[in-house]
């Protein structure tokens, strides 16, 4: 690996199904539904390739449980 050159890295997990709904006092429902990718990208990641290092790395199923988070917490104009 020493003549090794690592131009970029990335890694994350695709296709996160994510489904919203919104119940308004009305009765009225409204429902999102999203297919989600997270990309994770930096020069910080070399050394898990190079290395094998991984302290920096943020674990897929993690990543989507942040999607999931994230789409249960925020207001919903911002998912919506």
């Amino acid at each position: 690996m020493e003549n090794s050159i690592i131009k970029s890295q990335a890694y994350g997990k695709d296709r996160v199904r994510v489904v919203r709904v919104v119940r308004h006092a009305d009765g009225w429902q409204e429902i999102a539904d999203y297919w989600v990718c997270c990309l994770l990208s930096g020069e910080e990641f070399e050394t898990s390739y190079t290395k094998g290092d991984n302290k920096l790395v943020v674990a897929t199923d993690s990543q989507k449980n942040t999607v999931y988070y994230l789409a249960k917490t925020l207001p919903a104009e911002k998912v919506m």
